[in-house]
């Protein structure tokens, strides 16, 4: 994977990690409903960690605290 290629990935991710963030916290669901949810926000999460360890390896740079909570704007 290029640093392109991973960027774009962590966008589609970081942004789907706010979605899922918004609906874990959203009290107009079932707590059981929510609760179902919380395997799959747990991947997410685990996949962006493995994104920025791939980052590191490519860069040689940890990832700003900017990018880490909102992706990349480039």
């Amino acid at each position: 994977m290029n640093i392109v290629d991973l960027k774009v990935a962590y966008n589609v991710l970081i942004a789907r990690e706010k979605k899922a963030e918004k609906f874990l916290e959203d009290t107009n669901y079932t707590q059981e409903k929510r609760d179902s949810w919380v395997p799959a926000f747990n991947q997410i999460t685990e996949c962006l960690s493995m994104l920025m360890a791939d980052y590191k390896k490519l860069t040689g740079e940890e990832m700003k605290d900017e990018n880490v909570l909102n992706g990349f704007g480039e």
